[in-house]
């Protein structure tokens, strides 16, 4: 196991005199051994070195003194110290060593210990019992907090592509050690970034690589959702600390990355793009494909998860047999099918149509779906709809979705209440989520297709895949 941290407590400073109470202490009685510990608790991280210390003090000492001492807690924590500390005449402090079994321990959770003496023994003003935490990091991002919100940005990326998800992210930094943090979810990859930042500014990123095949050097390897000329591009970083630095703002305040309030904090490695047809992209004559990536920071307050009470349940795929002709993006293609973590009636469709609009509905146990999403009064009958507008380019034009939310045309058509969602997909697909639609260009208005057309069109999304 590495070593983590040494402790984390500042150990409170005596409020008694460790030679001899018999003189100007507050806590002497005559007929007490002014007996304590040197604090009443602390914390830890888990370490090599698997030990806790901490004082037993006394204040008169012109005699011998035997204490019983009690551990209880959790069952990997030991007494290492012997349960009846002597203290000859003349010595005031023993130390209380308490061992513990890391391997027993798993990531992220904490374990605790209480050692104590006999209550008719200690100080008016001291402590007969000491309680300890011990906490082992790691564990589903137990040892990060939020710390700040940075955005993306790569010049041939940024200029070239419309970024939904990709753009900004969450900074978080680990409860434990102020110099090391984690970007979650860089490029909305999946794929949390951690690394370690020095005093002067040099970062070391934590990721493990894997060789690539365009040198066979090793880089970290991650795969965005950014789409470049239709295809998905991934990102080569070089985690070589020569090239990988922090701008700005070093070591000026608690933390080791001290923002300002309105961002200049830039930080920055290198990177190759890949897309799958193209390969490395290069930009110009003697373009070696190495650019200049990075995070700026936005501002000190985390970015809101919206998605806090959701999680992944599977990839949709939209549908509207007048509108996929004319779809070249897998963004519009694919969705993100999430579920309420506490009501499994509910859902959200992630970005529908590439429009950076989530569609929530609940579903009921007949296969009515109930969309949530606010409504606009469309010009065209004056009714309250759904408005998305969409990337999907219709002869030249950008069209416009307005979803009829009348649960009476709106349903999921197979798997109702068949398994732990209400909602129950089959790995291979099969369940279609409908609704009816206008669809709009600029030019044309509501588009209809023939005579008769009243333009409502039925589309849906199809489950092509489920996670759990």
């Amino acid at each position: 196991m590495k070593k983590l941290l040494t402790s984390l407590s500042v150990w409170m400073v005596a409020l008694f005199a460790l030679v001899s109470c018999e003189q100007t202490s507050y806590l002497y009685q005559p007929t007490n051994e002014c007996l304590t510990f040197s604090a009443n608790s602390g914390a830890w991280l888990f370490t090599d070195e698997p030990v806790i210390e901490f004082q037993l003090i006394r204040g008169v000492i012109n005699t011998d003194l035997t204490v019983n001492l009690t551990l209880a807690g959790d069952g990997l924590f030991s007494l290492e110290t012997p349960a009846q500390v002597h203290f000859a005449a003349g010595e005031s402090t023993s130390t209380v060593r308490v061992g513990y079994d890391a391997d027993q321990a798993e990531a992220g959770e904490a374990y605790s210990f209480t050692v104590s003496f006999d209550e008719a023994k200690v100080s008016p003003a001291g402590w007969n019992t000491f309680s300890g935490t011990l906490t082992m990091p790691g564990g589903d991002d137990s040892e990060f907090v939020d710390y700040a919100t940075v955005e993306f940005y790569q010049g041939k990326m940024n200029s070239s592509v419309h970024l939904y998800d990709e753009l900004y992210a969450t900074l978080q930094v680990s409860k434990y050690d102020k110099t090391k943090y984690r970007i979650r979810n860089a490029m909305n990859s999946g794929v949390d970034l951690d690394f370690t930042l020095a005093s002067d500014g040099v970062v070391y990123l934590l990721n493990e690589t894997e060789e690539c095949p365009y040198d066979g050097e090793q880089y970290i390897k991650v795969p965005s959702t950014i789409e470049y000329e239709g295809e998905l591009v991934t990102f080569w970083i070089d985690p070589n600390p020569k090239y990988n630095k922090v701008d700005a703002n070093i070591g000026t305040g608690e933390y080791t990355m001290d923002m300002t309030p309105d961002g200049g904090t830039s930080i920055t490695w290198y990177v190759w793009m890949e897309t799958a047809s193209r390969g490395i992209l290069t930009f110009g004559d003697g373009d070696d494909g190495w650019w200049r990536m990075y995070y700026d920071v936005v501002n000190k307050s985390p970015r809101p998860n919206p998605d806090a009470d959701f999680m992944k349940l599977g990839k949709v795929e939209f549908y509207q047999g007048k509108m996929n002709a004319s779809v070249t993006s897998e963004k519009v293609w694919h969705s993100t099918l999430l579920v309420n973590k506490y009501d499994p009636t509910r859902y959200r469709i992630k970005n529908a149509m590439n429009s950076d609009i989530d569609l929530d509905f609940t579903l009921a146990s007949d296969g009515v779906v109930y969309l949530l999403n606010e409504t606009t009064l469309c010009p065209y009958d004056q009714e309250q709809y759904i408005k998305i507008p969409s990337t999907i380019i219709y002869e030249g034009e950008p069209v416009t979705f307005w979803i009829d939310p009348n649960p009476k045309y709106n349903k999921v058509d197979a798997n109702i209440g068949t398994g732990p969602y209400t909602m129950d997909m089959t790995p291979d697909g099969g369940t279609s989520i409908t609704w009816y639609v206008w669809m709009e260009t600029p030019s044309r208005g509501i588009l209809t297709f023939g005579d008769g057309d009243d333009g409502w069109w039925r589309m849906y999304y199809d489950v092509t895949e489920v996670y759990y």
